[in-house]
């Protein structure tokens, strides 16, 4: 017999994605311990496939914690139809499982998996949170996957405006796509929870620092990056800033944690004659690579999209105690980090940029407090526990009651 739920929770991601393990299962967790019934609908993708014997023992686990676990499986061609038919499975199977259950809402996280929630509501006659994160249709046009006007662009987009519309809760990531959406909406609450860090295991470990600088080769000043190459990320732009702090910090060492292809960083760090090291970190290493860093990366090309994301690499780099040099344009991270004195902002492209925000950062680096600062801040507006699961359990205490 179905056992019931408070909520199903539906992501387009994989269990094993470090988007779901940092995004997704940390809120699930947290929810979970104050005794809420959570069902958890994936779309399991070959990159992150279990073995069913390996999918079994994950639902037992996750469900000794209070977390019922459905994984379907992720299509990924013909693009666009493949997920046209992963959102109607998914509505169904959701709506299947919140029926049972007796869910009193479903959840999506992101744009595919809030219209797959916006289906399964509708089907099981549940309230609806939309927590819509940015907008994808946006971001495949910035990132030059769809074109403006395609049939693509302007199916998704209209999705995402569909659900928000039929939602009974809606959360996004930042206070400029608040503004956005609000113009759709009457009276629902819309609530901005950016991308959360868990201070517990980010957090500055003084002791792996001298040993990891010594066994890297970790000299001077050392910038990390966490993340791959390209996309909306702009890696020309973050080297070409490295290139003119290398005349302000002297000796400059670029460290990047990736699990992706590497070859890009350093065939533009050969160029530009910078040193760099570079490893395949899993989740539970970051903190330790962090904390043998002076300053973390976070260079993103200028997009309109990009008003609406929320990195979480610049959560992890502040609870670790770094300040973060950051492109402008980067949702609300160009106010916090001016407002609390924890980074610097690159306004705008270019040599003498450049040299601006290196020598800015030197001003920044010389203040004894910085680390200390740059971790307090992470805690008062980015901690998951502190900030952003709170949110979360008024939002889900809420829709669990008879009335909003």
């Amino acid at each position: 017999m179905q056992e019931r739920l408070d909520s199903v929770y539906i992501t387009y991601w994989s269990l094993l994605d470090p988007l779901c393990q940092s995004q997704s299962l940390p809120y699930l967790f947290m929810l979970a311990r104050e005794g809420y019934k959570l069902g958890l609908i994936t779309f399991e993708q070959p990159r992150w496939q279990m073995s069913p014997e390996e999918q079994k023992i994950k639902q037992e686990e996750l469900r000794s914690r209070g977390i019922d676990w459905h994984p379907l499986s992720y299509h990924k061609r013909p693009p666009v139809l493949s997920t046209l038919f992963d959102i109607g499975v998914g509505g169904l199977a959701a709506a299947r499982l919140a029926r049972r259950s007796g869910a009193a809402f479903v959840h999506g996280r992101s744009s595919v998996s809030c219209s797959i929630a916006t289906l399964a509501a509708k089907l099981a006659g549940t309230r609806l949170f939309v927590d819509a994160d940015g907008p994808l249709s946006q971001e495949y046009v910035d990132a030059g996957v769809w074109k403006a006007g395609s049939f693509g662009h302007r199916l998704t987009a209209w999705g995402e405006r569909k659900s928000i519309e039929s939602a009974d809760v809606v959360a996004v990531l930042t206070k400029h796509r608040r503004a956005e959406v609000s113009p759709w909406l009457s009276d629902t609450p819309i609530h901005i929870l950016p991308c959360a860090v868990d201070l517990e295991q980010f957090r500055p470990l003084p002791n792996d620092r001298g040993r990891l600088r010594r066994d890297l080769g970790l000299e001077g000043t050392v910038f990390v990056y966490a993340g791959k190459a390209g996309g909306w990320y702009d890696t020309e732009g973050m080297v070409a800033f490295l290139t003119a702090a290398k005349k302000v910090f002297h000796p400059l060492t670029a460290l990047v944690l990736t699990r992706e292809d590497s070859s890009r960083f350093a065939q533009l760090c050969d160029r530009a004659n910078i040193d760099l090291v570079t490893r395949s970190a899993e989740p539970s290493e970051v903190p330790q690579y962090l904390s043998a860093a002076d300053v973390g990366l976070c260079f993103r090309h200028r997009f309109p999209s990009q008003l609406s994301c929320s990195p979480i690499k610049s959560a992890e780099y502040l609870a670790c105690g770094l300040p973060v040099v950051s492109t402008s344009g980067c949702g609300d991270y160009d106010e916090l980090i001016e407002t609390e004195h924890v980074g610097v902002v690159v306004r705008s492209s270019g040599v003498e940029a450049y040299m601006t925000a290196a020598r800015d950062l030197e001003q920044l680096l010389v203040d004894a407090a910085i680390g200390d600062r740059s971790r307090s801040t992470a805690k008062r507006f980015l901690g998951l526990s502190e900030v952003v699961a709170p949110r979360y359990s008024d939002i889900y205490r809420r829709l669990s009651t008879t009335s909003l």
